[in-house]
């Protein structure tokens, strides 16, 4: 990796091993400025990270949607034990958005079992009435 003083900006090829994850102080050869080398983010840990948090908080919207505008179907669904038939469109039409905004997501298992929870959690208040759910 390459730093750079940030005193008089001469710049150093800096082995990323030699930090070992950790920040270090580096003294600069040209003007003695003592400054802090940070090791490098794992930038594409954090962003599919993120893209898994906008995912789960996207999948948790529509749970809540579909709550929301269904409630009374829903109670009646939940105490049949017929919820997942009774609401199979609307969580079609749901699953459809959430796999056009997070394809990535959608693709994975992992990500099938972040909406499957979302189903579980908020539209199920927590019933095992989601737990073989997959997406047709």
């Amino acid at each position: 990796m390459i730093v750079t003083c940030p005193n008089c900006s001469k710049k150093y090829q800096i082995a990323e091993e030699k930090l070992a994850g950790k920040s270090r102080r580096l003294r600069c050869k040209n003007c003695r400025e003592v400054f802090i080398i940070h090791p490098p983010k794992e930038e594409e840990d954090s962003r599919v990270s993120a893209i898994d948090e906008r995912a789960a908080r996207f999948a948790r919207v529509l749970a809540s949607d579909m709550l929301i505008y269904n409630k009374d179907a829903v109670e009646q669904a939940r105490d049949a034990g017929n919820l997942p038939e009774t609401m199979a469109g609307e969580i079609e039409r749901s699953w459809q958005l959430w796999k056009s905004r997070f394809p990535e997501a959608a693709g994975s298992e992992e990500g099938i079992k972040v909406f499957r929870g979302s189903l579980k959690d908020i539209l199920a208040g927590g019933d095992e009435h989601f737990d073989s759910w997959k997406p047709e």
